[in-house]
């Protein structure tokens, strides 16, 4: 199975959909666990790249037991969604929809579809009706 990648386009600056994704998690009940800043990594390695942060979060207390159950989802929890600056001051929101993942692997569709809902919720907040793109190779022109 090829992961599936959707991402929202949208007219926010970088740093707005930043923030509002931030926001959005923490309305979904959810916890930043890390935010891992790529361009900075590019700045400190003496290169460079438009804003790009990954934001990992999630609820051990829904996330646990999927684990417990099926201990390979532990590979792709907690959830991670892009955040990425494109050119004319504009940005992208993306994550990997894991309720399909996640059956393949054993998880009931009930349970798995939490998942797909809670990022749908959060890129939502960002976007409400931006264009989405969804690609099944990573690869999004």
């Amino acid at each position: 199975m090829r992961l599936k990648v959707i991402e929202h386009r949208t007219t926010h600056p970088f740093h707005k959909a930043l923030e509002t994704v931030i926001t959005g998690i923490g309305k979904a009940g959810l916890t930043v666990f890390a935010e891992i800043d790529h361009a900075k990594a590019a700045r400190d390695s003496g290169l460079s790249m438009p804003e790009t942060r990954v934001i990992v979060y999630g609820n051990p207390k829904a996330g646990t037991p999927v684990m417990l159950d099926t201990p390979l989802t532990a590979l792709d929890l907690p959830l991670r969604i892009l955040v990425r600056e494109l050119p004319g001051h504009s940005s992208a929101v993306a994550f990997h929809p894991m309720a399909e993942v996640f059956e393949e692997l054993g998880v009931r569709r009930e349970i798995s579809a939490r998942f797909d809902a809670v990022q749908k919720a959060i890129v939502d907040d960002v976007c409400g009706s931006c264009p989405t793109r969804t690609s099944n190779d990573g690869q999004l022109a």
